[in-house]
């Protein structure tokens, strides 16, 4: 048989170059396509949903927030089972289907079904939100911000408005995890005392507030020729703006918001923090999609974080990156194969070069 192959492959040796070609080609575009990453995709197909409801108990959240998801979920094709965790004012939900479901379908179902909750959650309920669809490792980069000249509440406006949106552009990029910081929030204050004094409830601030800030369709003007939409203009945007807002008359004279509240901006509720050597600052997470590279992904978000060196510079801001870089393992691995494998092959070419004396022989083995 070994003597056939070989009279063969020499008579043919055309058609063995081709199909050497054509194998060398399909390997080189399978390794440069090739997925790099940590572990493999040992997580089951799940669903994981996640519902804020601000102000409600762990036991509110349970009966009126996480039990109707459940129930909404129920029956979904290919479901297993479903886990869920109440807490305060949050509610997770997690949808595991058969190993052999597509997990795109899975969430189409999922997010048909969430749908019609709309009018079954409470009022102050946020809407529930399937959490992208990560890799099994999920973090591709952690990144830290700190300053002894920017306040945390400056620190996370930068980081939600510039820093967030520019890397969930980055090709590969499921989502963007922030810990730390201040929000910041326009914040109405009000005072006990001069509710009382004034007869007021808490219902009657804030039917005034969104009087105020509500953003109403105006309609259009017509004309024999043209239409013109009109847009209402000179909504309060700053605390100055909205103090002087009217809430109700009082003995004649309008009373204003800043009369019975301190408008002002203000950090909102804090649910975490983070600390960078000891330092409170701001902390974020680079999750991975699906079945992205690491590597690749990780030397993107890197190029788009270069813009915002000058920014950070100019705002001493100092800039940590990485605190976790998952793709140093992946390249100190790749590095490793590279060296053993061309150490390999020298001792081959050698061994057959000293035992044969035939250049030849060990030159068709090297290749």
């Amino acid at each position: 048989m070994l003597a056939f192959l070989v009279r063969t492959s020499t008579r043919l040796y055309g058609v063995v170059i081709a199909l050497s070609l054509l194998l060398l080609i399909y390997g080189s575009y399978r390794l440069s396509t090739a997925g790099l990453d940590i572990f493999p995709e040992f997580s089951p197909k799940q669903v994981i949903i996640q519902t804020e409801a601000p102000g409600f108990s762990a036991e509110q959240v349970e009966r009126q927030v996480t039990q109707p998801i459940e129930v909404a979920l129920a029956g979904l094709i290919g479901l297993t089972s479903l886990r869920s965790e109440s807490i305060q004012g949050l509610s997770i939900v997690t949808a595991l289907f058969t190993e052999n479901s597509d997990s795109y379908r899975n969430r189409q179902q999922v997010t048909e079904r969430l749908s019609q909750l709309a009018n079954t959650l409470p009022a102050t309920v946020k809407t529930p939100t399937a959490v992208p669809l990560s890799s099994s490792s999920a973090t591709v980069l952690t990144l830290g911000l700190t300053s002894n000249h920017h306040d945390l509440m400056h620190l996370r406006t930068l980081v939600d408005w510039t820093v967030v949106p520019k890397l969930l552009a980055v090709p590969g990029v499921a989502d963007i995890n922030v810990f730390g910081g201040a929000v910041k929030q326009l914040q109405i204050q009000i005072n006990p005392e001069q509710l009382h004094r004034y007869n007021l409830s808490l219902t009657d601030i804030t039917q005034a507030a969104q009087r105020a800030t509500a953003l109403a369709p105006a309609g259009f003007v017509e004309n024999s020729n043209q239409r013109l939409t009109l847009k209402v203009s000179g909504l309060p945007q700053t605390p100055t703006q909205l103090k002087k807002c009217v809430v109700r008359t009082y003995h004649g004279q309008p009373l204003l918001l800043g009369d019975v509240a301190t408008v002002t901006y203000a950090p909102a509720p804090a649910i975490g923090a983070a600390q960078i050597g000891g330092q409170e600052g701001i902390v974020l997470m680079v999750i991975g999609q699906y079945g992205a590279n690491t590597l690749s992904v990780s030397r993107a978000v890197e190029r788009a974080l270069v813009e915002f060196e000058p920014l950070f510079a100019e705002q001493q801001i100092d800039f940590h990156n990485p605190l976790f870089r998952p793709a140093d393992y992946i390249e100190t691995s790749l590095n490793n194969i590279t060296g053993h494998l061309l150490l390999g092959s020298f001792f081959v070419v050698l061994v057959l070069y000293l035992f044969l004396y035939n250049s030849r022989t060990a030159l068709i083995a090297a290749i």
